[in-house]
């Protein structure tokens, strides 16, 4: 049976390896159908939070059949480093997958060991069976799977940034993506991601993960500060989110009304 699509072809992974600015936007809420809406507009992936918002591993897969069939690409973040749920999302057909808060080499290590399959890692291979190889119908995945998987170590602390070298030379990391505001609780700052010392620690981050030839990217907040990080070589950026899409249009079109009503 012809397939209609190369389903294996990460083009997210090819586009910020070839240096492709990538353009993402986030959703924290559970619905294949919000994750629809976003994939009509022109945003090259979706952030799928696996961390902070309520997913599961359906939901997760239910969003990803939702954007299957458009020009977007899922990037999804579990909620914690784990030999189950990589497995389980890899096999799912998620081909590119943030794990928070890494910290060390070694850490990246354990995570590389998960998401491979032998002699690399200790991953088992049922993909044949499952949508990752999309039921047998793309036999070549495991040829395929390394040139197509893409594995994302998030640095969001001091030590990570300390251990920035070590995280993103392990062997087998697709790119690796910074957490700003995290950092910024980590550094004593609040949520300030624009506090001074954690701009430094970000430009200086991207400058050198970006020098080490690995593809880097973060969230941005402003204009400005989007412009800064891919003159510094950032390759993909997450703007804005479902959530916040939703309470910003909420408030604006209630207080538009309002003062053309009670003017």
């Amino acid at each position: 049976m012809p397939m209609v699509k190369d389903y294996l072809h990460n083009k997210f992974k090819h586009g910020i390896e070839a240096g492709i600015l990538q353009y993402g936007v986030g959703q924290e809420t559970t619905s294949a159908e919000v994750a629809e809406i976003l994939a009509t507009s022109n945003y090259d992936w979706l952030f799928v939070d696996g961390e902070h918002g309520g997913h599961t591993v359906t939901t997760i897969l239910d969003i990803a059949r939702a954007v299957a069939a458009y020009d977007m690409t899922p990037v999804v973040r579990i909620p914690q480093a784990g030999t189950g749920i990589i497995k389980q999302l890899l096999d799912g057909g998620i081909q590119n997958i943030i794990i928070p808060k890494v910290e060390t080499g070694e850490e990246t290590e354990d995570i590389m060991y998960w998401a491979s399959y032998a002699p690399r890692g200790n991953r088992g291979f049922g993909a044949s069976a499952v949508r990752a190889g999309r039921f047998n119908r793309h036999p070549d995945y495991l040829e395929r799977n390394v040139e197509e998987i893409c594995i994302l170590p998030q640095i969001e602390s001091v030590r990570g940034w300390e251990n920035l070298e070590a995280i993103t030379n392990t062997p087998g990391v697709g790119a690796v993506f910074l957490g700003p505001i995290d950092l910024a609780v980590d550094m004593g700052h609040g949520i300030n991601i624009f506090h001074p010392e954690v701009e430094a620690a970000m430009d200086d981050m991207i400058k050198r993960i970006h020098a080490l030839g690995k593809p880097v990217g973060t969230i941005a907040l402003t204009t400005e500060q989007a412009k800064r990080f891919v003159d510094l070589g950032v390759s993909f950026l997450a703007l804005g989110g479902d959530t916040g899409f939703l309470t910003t249009a909420a408030d604006n079109t209630l207080q538009t009304y309002k003062e053309a009503i009670e003017k």
